[in-house]
C-alpha cells in the first residue's frame, strides 16, 4: 500500500517556482498517493495545476503542465526583462529595488492603485489558467481534494473554496496582491490574496482527510538575519510576518491537539491520525531579497525550480522511509519563539 499523502503549499509570489521542483521530484516518487492539496497564492497556482494534470494523465501528465504553467509565468511581460544575461542565480540575489528602471517605474506608480492602471478583471494570469486547467473535470472528480484560500476584503474573514466550487476566479483571487492588481469578485463579494487569512490554510482539508502524511512545502522564510532598517526593508518584512500569521496559528492550535492527545486527553484514532512533515529550503530562501517575489526571469524560475528538486530528493532520502509511519517534525518544535 502507498502511503496516503496531502500536500500543504505556501504561496511566495515567483518564489513558488521552489515549491514547482519540489512537486516535480515528489512526482517521480511512486511510491506515494497524493490525495489531498492546500494551497494559496502561488501554492494554489501550482495546487490545481497538480490536481488537474493527476486527475488528466498521473504524475508525468501534472510534471509537464507545472512545467508549462511556470514557463507561461516566465514569458509574461513583467519585471523578469530587467535581468537580461544575468544568470538565475545573479538575479535571485539582485534586489529590485537597486535597478534604475525598476525604480522608476516604482516612483510612477506609487500614488496610482491597480484601479488607475487596469480594468477590474485583468489579471496576466486568467487567459493561462483557462487554457492549462480543465475546471469542469476538477470540480467533478473526488479522487483528490483541492482547498484555495483567499481573503474576503468587506468582512476580513477567509473563504476557503473546495473541489465544488474552485475557478479561475478562486485561483485569481487567492493570488490577488491589492497593490497590483483589482480585487476579484466572486458570489458579488470582492476578495484579495489568500495569504491574509492563511499561507496555506490547513484545518479545512485536515477535517476531510482520512490517516495520512500531510507535507508543508515552505517557501516565506521566518527568520530574517538583520533588524530591517531602511523603509523599503520595514515594509518589506512586516508583509512578510503578516503573510504568515494566520498560518503559524493554524500550526499553534494543531500542536495543542497532538499534545492533548499524547496526554490522552483526545482520541488518538480520531484526532491524531495526521503525521506532519516540512520541505524547506530556508537557509538558502533566507538569503533572497523579497522583491525577487515579483522577478519572472526564467533562469531565475529555472533556479528556483533547481533548488526545489534538490531539496525534495535530499527530503526522500532523509526522511521517505518515515511516511506512512511516523511524523519527521514536532510541531511544537517548529512553532516560532512563544506561540
Amino acid at each position: 500500500m502507498r502511503p496516503k499523502v496531502a500536500l500543504a503549499l505556501q504561496g511566495g509570489g515567483s518564489h513558488g517556482a521552489f515549491t514547482w521542483g519540489v512537486l516535480d521530484r515528489l512526482l517521480e516518487d511512486n511510491a506515494i498517493d497524493i490525495i489531498g492539496v492546500t494551497g494559496t497564492s502561488a501554492g494554489a497556482m501550482n495546487g490545481a495545476v497538480l490536481v488537474d494534470g493527476l486527475v488528466r494523465g498521473g504524475p508525468k501528465q501534472a510534471c509537464a503542465e507545472l512545467r508549462r504553467y511556470w514557463e507561461a509565468v516566465g514569458a509574461m511581460p513583467g519585471f523578469g526583462s530587467l535581468f537580461s544575461g544575468k544568470s538565475g542565480e545573479e538575479a535571485a540575489n539582485t534586489p529590485l529595488e537597486s535597478i534604475p528602471a525598476y525604480a522608476e517605474i516604482e516612483m510612477k506608480n506609487r500614488n496610482l492603485s491597480p484601479y488607475d492602471l487596469f480594468a477590474v478583471n485583468y489579471n496576466p494570469l486568467r487567459p493561462v489558467v483557462t487554457e492549462l486547467i480543465d475546471f469542469d473535470r476538477l470540480r467533478a472528480q473526488d479522487r483528490i481534494q483541492l482547498t484555495v484560500c483567499a481573503t474576503n476584503v468587506r468582512t476580513a474573514r477567509r473563504r476557503v473554496f473546495t473541489n465544488k466550487d474552485v475557478s479561475v476566479d478562486s485561483l485569481l483571487a487567492s493570488a490577488c496582491l491589492p497593490q497590483l492588481f483589482p480585487a476579484v469578485e466572486i458570489d458579488g463579494e470582492p476578495y484579495w490574496d489568500g495569504g491574509f487569512t492563511g499561507n496555506p490554510a490547513l484545518l479545512r482539508l485536515i477535517r476531510e482527510m482520512p490517516e495520512c502524511d500531510l507535507i508543508i512545502v515552505r517557501v516565506d522564510p521566518i527568520i530574517r538575519p538583520e533588524t530591517p532598517r531602511s523603509k523599503s526593508d520595514i515594509l518589506d518584512r512586516t508583509v512578510e510576518i503578516g503573510f504568515n500569521t494566520a498560518f503559524w496559528l493554524e500550526l499553534s492550535a494543531l500542536a495543542t491537539v497532538l499534545r492533548f492527545v499524547d496526554e490522552g486527553l483526545l482520541d488518538r484514532a480520531r484526532f491524531g491520525r495526521i503525521r506532519f512533515h516540512t520541505i524547506e529550503a530556508s537557509p538558502i530562501m533566507e538569503r533572497f531579497p523579497r522583491s525577487s517575489k515579483f522577478n519572472n526571469y526564467p533562469p531565475f524560475l529555472e533556479y528556483l525550480f533547481d533548488i526545489g528538486r534538490q531539496t525534495g530528493d535530499a527530503w526522500i532520502a532523509e526522511h521517505g522511509a518515515a511516511l506512512g509511519q511516523r511524523s519527521t517534525i514536532n510541531l511544537q518544535q517548529l512553532l516560532p519563539e512563544g506561540a
